[in-house]
């Protein structure tokens, strides 16, 4: 194909996907939270009626060792707490199958290289903030994991979503406030 065929048809290829795709729409989506980005903050974030960062701190450090967590990090001029647990993550369903799956394999003279879950790490970050012009403080705590499989790769990282363990802590965390704030 001649030189100029070539360049003609990317050219007309080219002006037909653009025709195709609006780029600003595109433009509009990069950077924006996605759309359940309201209700995970709001299952993310409390406040509380204190000015005590120091003390919430505190009260939030306890609660996270309470739950299994070694503190790694605590700033309290930042108002920043992290911390993290180990976990085992293998479900037998999980090993069950890929077990069957590499049997089925080797049956069909194939191999197979069975892969799950392992072992886990579960963060947690907690950041209390002043509300302005209020007595309050809002606390907004998020818990995230990674996960390696049964070769030691780094299989994923997730954030982790279920609204009861959010509120267990929070439950947690005003009775652990309550108890600091009276000196119980």
């Amino acid at each position: 194909m001649p030189p100029f065929r070539k360049l003609a048809l990317v050219a007309c290829t080219t002006a037909a996907l653009a025709g195709c795709v609006d780029a600003n729409s595109i433009a509009k989506q990069l950077g924006q939270p996605p759309k359940a980005a309201v209700d995970i903050r709001s299952m993310q974030t409390r406040r509380f009626d204190s000015l005590d960062e120091r003390a919430m701190l505190t009260a939030a450090t306890e609660v996270l060792q309470d739950l299994g967590f070694t503190i790694s990090e605590s700033s309290a001029p930042v108002g920043v707490l992290t911390g993290a647990k180990q976990r085992d993550a293998e479900e037998a369903g999980q090993v069950a199958l890929q077990v069957g799956l590499m049997i089925l394999a080797a049956l069909a003279g194939s191999s197979h290289n069975p892969m799950w879950d392992k072992e886990q790490s579960i963060q947690v970050t907690l950041v209390v903030t002043p509300v302005t012009n209020s007595k309050q403080l809002e606390a907004r705590v998020s818990f995230d994991r990674k996960i390696w499989n049964n070769t030691g790769a780094l299989w994923r990282a997730e954030l982790l979503l279920e609204p009861e363990m959010y509120q267990q802590f929070f439950d947690k965390l005003s009775q652990s406030v309550f108890l600091e704030a009276n000196k119980i």
